[in-house]
């Protein structure tokens, strides 16, 4: 029911905006500003609309916050998209998604510009609760989208205040990152301050709190390197009390975790409902073959690789590796997380072998045709594995399954890796570092990992290597790798190589040895593959990122030609 509330309020409003290609303006032929805003809750109706663009863009194909993750060593996008091109480094600035990208965060941004005028402008309507949360909300995304702004494009226009004309709109010009990331900081801090830890009212649910606003505050800034407010930010949210891990990490993406009200972990998640209609289509783009879905957004080899063994130690370094059951003795992370062959998924047992033709179906206690193998289809997983985060089985069936669970965009494990590594970065190597890693290794009833002591953190450079893995396999899957690639120093080499699927044929006891680097990245020996199908790794896709070019996105030509003053970012 609070959902449905929430959504009846969003979707209202939602009809009072209109966009154009750089910012919303005041639309024409709507209520205006004079005319409109004269009660608490039609403002509180203008506030909800300001969250349309939580997720970076409309295309419900590649969904975000995974859709990042495609494009770096850990995932795989198997069908011809925007997503490819960029791991590819084949994309431009008349790339599609480049420019929705921008133009949805200019349009959150434009209609944040407006809320916060008509909340000064409309405050004697409004109770001091209300006048608070509704300018913190705004605050909040305002700084939100702008935080998506410069990670991916730099240098961007900061725009503060409604915009009246077309021609203000096109004299904007690009402000350095380093002065919109103090606006961003700003923003998140006078959120925190204005908003309230939680809510009860029915209509608040699933809004902004100050445990959000600090939880982005601390990201932003450890992406900017300002590693002091990250801890600060950080540990706000850790010391607040208000959040822990959910006890179940196999539930956490599924309908069941994403919906319980007693689920701590969640800081921020984007909603969907079938009763609006709002969807998304992660079930049928990563789900299985055999599940009537596309198998299309695909865990890699490297992923898979990069799980440790319940020893701590990686699957080159630890006796508990067997390579007859590679999967077994695994970071429960590993299977809680993705599909390994052999694993139940949905009624059906998951195996991309090449030469499995039939598998079993638990539902009608037979084996029946497997249509996951690669001889079945061609347009199975390429890299013989799939993802069970955000793709609940009991959304499978139909070509045109639609899911109306959440999406989370900020959880509690997170904010403890930021902080933990921020303080590493600081060389702050204490109990504070140690716990909050322990807390995330060993704080779930079904993942427990072996526990960091102070001494293995004694060295910073020996830290870095531990935050850094523990990132890549919390948080898999979450859009966060595209972004920890290109901030890394060298860590831009694992975003210009090769990414791998299972061999299709052979056991496993044959399959290649994988060693690891400095880093404690998985290692192949490429140039010995032999092609496809055989019994070595499968080399799925090139990926290309060219220094001093990738790390940034190109300014959208669509935004150029309407402001030519705006400026390209460099080698585009």
């Amino acid at each position: 029911m609070k959902k449905n509330i929430y959504y009846s309020v969003f979707m209202a409003l939602m009809l009072l905006t209109n966009s154009c290609d750089l910012l919303d303006k005041n639309p024409m032929d709507s209520p205006n500003q004079a005319t409109f805003w004269n009660n608490a809750t039609e403002i509180d109706g203008g506030v909800v609309a300001c969250y349309r663009f939580l997720v970076e863009y409309p295309n419900v194909q590649y969904t975000y916050p995974v859709g990042p993750d495609l494009m770096t060593d850990i995932g795989f996008p198997r069908q011809e998209s925007d997503a490819k091109k960029i791991a590819q480094g084949q994309h431009d600035s008349n790339l599609s998604s480049i420019y929705q990208i921008w133009s949805f965060a200019y349009q959150g941004i434009g209609r944040c510009n407006l809320m916060l005028q008509t909340i000064e402008d409309k405050s004697s309507v409004l109770t001091r609760d209300q006048y608070n949360q509704f300018k913190g909300e705004c605050h909040f995304l305002r700084a939100f989208y702008y935080s998506r702004l410069i990670s991916y494009f730099g240098d961007v226009p900061l725009v503060l205040k409604p915009v009246e004309t077309v021609s203000d709109a096109n004299k904007f010009v690009r402000e350095s990152k380093e002065v919109v990331l103090d606006t961003i900081l700003s923003d998140f801090s006078a959120a925190a301050a204005l908003l309230k830890d939680k809510y009860t009212v029915t209509t608040s649910i699933g809004r902004a709190t100050k445990g959000a606003a600090n939880a982005y505050k601390a990201r932003i800034a450890l992406y900017n390197k300002r590693w002091n407010v990250a801890i600060e930010a950080a540990q706000a949210v850790i010391s607040s009390g208000v959040y822990d891990l959910y006890p179940q990490y196999g539930n956490l993406f599924l309908a069941s975790g994403l919906t319980d009200a007693t689920n701590k972990e969640i800081i921020l998640k984007t909603e969907y409902s079938s009763l609006v209609p709002i969807y998304h289509q992660l079930p049928l783009y990563m789900q299985s073959r055999n599940m009537n879905a596309y198998s299309a957004m695909c865990p890699t080899q490297n992923l898979i690789d990069s799980y440790d063994c319940i020893d701590g130690k990686n699957i080159s370094q630890s006796t508990l590796f067997n390579r007859n059951k590679p999967f077994e003795n695994r970071d429960p992370r590993l299977r809680l997380g993705f599909v390994v062959p052999g694993d139940r998924y949905g009624d059906f047992q998951f195996e991309s072998h090449v030469d499995s033709s039939t598998c079993w179906n638990y539902a009608l206690n037979k084996r029946v045709t497997n249509m996951d193998c690669y001889t079945y289809s061609p347009y199975t997983s390429y890299t013989g594995y799939l993802s069970r985060k955000y793709s609940d089985p009991s959304y499978s069936g139909s070509l045109n399954q639609k899911a109306d669970y959440p999406l989370i965009l900020c959880r509690y494990a997170e904010v403890l890796l930021t902080y933990a590594e921020a303080k590493i970065e600081v060389n702050e190597l204490d109990e504070s570092v140690v716990n909050a890693l322990n807390k995330i290794r060993n704080g779930r009833d079904d993942v427990k990992m072996p526990v960091f002591t102070l001494a293995d953190l004694i060295d910073q450079a020996k830290a870095r290597v531990i935050v850094r893995h523990e990132r890549k396999v919390e948080l898999a899957f979450e859009g966060f790798r595209y972004f920890d690639l290109r901030r890394w120093d060298g860590f831009w080499k694992y975003a210009n190589q090769p990414v791998m699927g299972r061999p299709f044929k052979g056991s496993f006891a044959t399959w290649p040895t994988v060693t690891f680097d400095e880093n404690d990245e998985p290692v192949y020996d490429y140039n010995n593959y032999a092609p496809h199908p055989s019994t070595d790794y499968r080399v799925v896709e090139n990926r290309v990122f060219i220094q001093n070019k990738h790390e940034l996105w190109p300014i959208p030509q669509r935004e150029r030609n309407v402001s030519p003053q705006l400026s390209q970012n460099p080698n585009f």
